[in-house]
């Protein structure tokens, strides 16, 4: 076994600091994949020159970011990226206010599911639900799906549609379908943790593509695919994750152009797109035969329905129902007919709407506590609309220091550096994901809190 020896240049600053970072900068470029055994503290220390008490630190802090583990007998290992997939699990509400976790606001009271489960049981025949379904009940869930994404403004053909469990199930269908184990797929430098995964997953590199305030530069993505490093990008134009930012229309046709030019493919990723009522059309719009598009009803009706949808404007309907049953076979029957039911009565855009609504009074909350902050060198990015902010720290203040001390305050949040392609680029702000509070009074308190500490 080769032991590990961090290489401390590339990264200036306290030494307990550099090692975290070399131990990151390492686990993302696969030198130590998850399961690798670290050396004992006081070897460490030995081959770098430290004190024991510098690894020990180093090693604290890269275990309470998930990075590593220890058990009795094995030693200290690498535990991969565990620290961005706790973004995926709500935080214990019990002792945390979750402002961490990017998911929609809940009801207080909410019976949409007893009616819809009530109404299907009284057709008498729920039980086929439980089998797998014909193609004619694909069929229809598909028109369904269809007539979701024209509320959206996006026009499509339910032969060119396939249901997923979720937008990140159909990101991962179509890249499984569309690239090769060892590509490198083109995506914004901050990027959501999810698209990181899905890349370990597929065995796929990613290449960050420099942004501005209105999203990707087209000159970022033409000079990457002018070099051939990729062939397909997956952005998020609409309330991005996690900068907040839109895509207006001039960038829009600006990328669709680059697009064009290079006969690139894009995935669209949309799954907020149907919660700001002026959001441009997608760029799938466009430039239809290149853009895949991809969007669910999790960030917008129910995300425990995991119901989402794929737009592939060039496969077969074979091709596609072989991509989906390569990964799950199918998507739930039960599932996908309790959303479309809510697409085809109604209820799925009266809970869009509500859930249009209770942002905005949320967003409100957060607004008005980080007023006073104003001019202190902190900038609070949360448009109309988005269930997550994204709090931009002063230089003289960490971002993750200030995550670490919200937590003992009892506040859940993400740092900057857990949305970073290259995870040594420095990120020194904080996402705040306002709709995952159980309550505007929880979140009130919680923001009250981050204005305490941020003030301090």
């Amino acid at each position: 076994m080769t032991t590990w020896i961090p290489d401390l240049s590339r990264f200036p600053g306290p030494v307990y600091r550099g090692i975290v970072a070399a131990l990151a900068h390492d686990i993302d470029t696969g030198r130590l994949p998850a399961g690798s055994q670290l050396p004992p503290h006081r070897l460490l220390a030995d081959l770098l020159g430290v004190n024991v008490s510098t690894v020990t630190r180093a090693y604290k802090e890269a275990a309470s970011r998930h990075l590593i583990g220890g058990e009795h007998g094995r030693g200290t290992y690498v535990l991969g990226h565990a620290d961005s997939l706790n973004l995926f699990a709500l935080a214990d509400r019990g002792r945390l206010i979750d402002l961490s976790t990017n998911t929609p606001a809940y009801p207080q009271h909410d019976d949409d599911l007893q009616q819809a489960l009530a109404a299907l049981l009284a057709r008498g025949d729920a039980g086929l639900l439980l089998h797998y379904q014909s193609n004619l009940a694909w069929q229809q869930q598909r028109l369904a799906a269809a007539r979701w994404l024209a509320l959206r403004g996006m026009p499509a053909s339910a032969e060119r549609i396939i249901l997923c469990g979720g937008a990140q199930h159909a990101v991962a269908s179509a890249l499984a379908l569309h690239s090769r184990r060892g590509d490198t797929i083109l995506v914004e430098a901050l990027t959501y943790p999810g698209m990181m995964a899905i890349a370990r997953q597929l065995g796929l590199q990613l290449h960050p593509l420099a942004m501005d305030a209105a999203g990707v530069r087209p000159d970022a993505l033409d000079a990457a695919l002018s070099q051939r490093i990729g062939r397909i990008a997956v952005l998020m134009p609409t309330l991005h994750n996690p900068t907040t930012i839109t895509m207006p229309s001039g960038r829009r046709r600006a990328i669709a152009e680059v697009l064009s030019r290079h006969d690139a493919l894009l995935i669209e990723e949309d799954v907020y797109g149907q919660l700001p009522t002026d959001a441009p059309p997608p760029v799938a719009t466009l430039l239809p035969q290149q853009v895949i598009y991809v969007t669910s009803l999790s960030k917008s009706v129910a995300p425990g329905l995991r119901f989402g949808i794929l737009h592939d404007p060039n496969a077969s309907r074979q091709t596609l129902d072989d991509a989906l049953h390569n990964t799950s076979w199918l998507v739930s029957p039960l599932a996908a007919q309790l959303a479309c039911n809510w697409i085809n009565d109604g209820t799925a855009e009266r809970r869009l709407h509500w859930q249009r609504q209770e942002l905005a009074a949320r967003q409100e909350i957060a607004r008005n506590a980080l007023a006073p902050l104003t001019g202190q060198g902190i900038h609070f990015d949360l448009p109309d609309a988005s269930p997550h902010g994204w709090l931009r720290l002063p230089a003289g203040r960490d971002a993750e220091q200030t995550q670490q001390q919200l937590r003992q305050q009892g506040i859940a949040c993400s740092a900057g550096y857990l949305f970073t392609v290259q995870r040594h680029t420095p990120c020194n702000a904080l996402r705040i994901s306002i709709g995952a509070a159980n309550g505007r009074d929880d979140l009130a308190r919680a923001m009250l809190l981050l204005q305490a500490q941020l003030a301090g």
